[in-house]
């Protein structure tokens, strides 16, 4: 098994090199140029003397390969270089930035697992009862709703008629509660309808039906049998939805004017500043690639089929 782990994590520098020439690519071949973009913020003419000096200050009149290459050796050492608009360490920055990010998509988690078990849980219990039907409608419409106009409604509501919470900033543990309802509410009704679908699917097993003839209590069985079995397809969905929290949190942060890596890179998207992008790129990617390896390395802990099939992978085929 350690050495099946082992090839896990050599797997994650494959993985980043190609996702990092295949942004590194694009933005080049998008037809885009961050040199006009700049002399548009700083109010310069466009003028090919200065255009061409600041293509060769920025290092974009190399053939992309070659930009790809030196810029790899920069990031290697994590220097993904300087921001063309700003002129600042993109590095730096990112390090400034990742942690209100973290901790906002961390809560977001948090709530997702805190709304989606028990509500997946209890309508599976109360399957086609009222229960069940108002749940169902809730993660229905929940499901429908886009996070951005949520967001707005939260404003509207909670900030600007009930002056309740914070609109924008990130003053206090305050400044979270509509972020991460805004993000965490389409997750938590895709893992609601999960969890109980799972759980209807797991009910009709035998085992279940022996542990109800032995007498077992149905608390017992309803979270050591059902919830038990149907909770390792869950933690591979919920591995999954980290990276939607993490996308969401690129618009959220924008509505709500959190200093996170979602707004810088956002403005970096606009400002066509190719170091932030690439660097977002990359984090993003790490981030999703680590997520889905500790997923991984729980579900082997969790199931130790698993780990009978990495250990003996031969005895799966008689």
């Amino acid at each position: 098994m350690l050495i099946y782990l082992l090839l896990r994590i050599l797997s994650i520098i494959p993985m980043l090199l190609v996702a990092s020439f295949i942004i590194f690519a694009l933005l080049r071949l998008n037809g885009t140029d961050p040199v006009v973009q700049y002399l548009i913020n700083s109010n310069l003419p466009q003028t090919p003397e200065l255009v061409e000096s600041l293509r060769h200050q920025f290092g974009l009149d190399k053939p992309v390969i070659q930009q790809y290459i030196l810029w790899l050796q920069h990031a290697i050492t994590l220097d993904f270089g300087n921001s063309f608009i700003s002129g600042r360490n993109v590095s730096q920055d990112f390090i400034y930035f990742l942690p209100n990010t973290l901790l906002l998509v961390g809560f977001a988690f948090m709530l997702t697992l805190c709304i989606s078990i028990p509500l997946g849980i209890f309508s599976a219990k109360y399957k086609d009862k009222l229960p069940d039907f108002l749940i169902r409608i809730v993660c229905f419409i929940g499901v429908c709703v886009p996070n951005f106009w949520l967001a707005l409604m939260l404003i509207i509501v909670f900030s600007l008629y009930l002056g309740w919470l914070p609109a924008l900033g990130l003053d206090d543990a305050k400044s979270f509660i509509l972020p991460c309802i805004s993000i965490a509410l389409m997750s938590s009704c895709i893992n609601t309808r999960l969890i109980r679908t799972n759980m209807l699917e797991i009910k009709k097993e035998r085992h279940i039906l022996y542990a109800k003839l032995r007498g077992l209590p149905t608390r017992n069985i309803t979270f050591k049998h059902i919830f038990y079995n149907a909770s390792l397809p869950i933690i591979t969905a919920f591995g999954m939805h980290i990276g939607e929290l993490i996308g969401g949190a690129l618009l959220i942060e924008n509505i709500f004017a959190i200093p996170g890596i979602g707004l810088y890179s956002l403005q970096g998207i606009a400002n066509h500043d190719y170091p932030i992008i690439q660097c977002f790129v990359v984090v993003l990617c790490l981030i999703f690639i680590i997520c889905n390896l500790l997923v991984d390395i729980l579900l082997l802990v969790l199931d130790p089929r698993l780990r009978h099939q990495i250990i003996s992978p031969r005895s799966s085929y008689g």
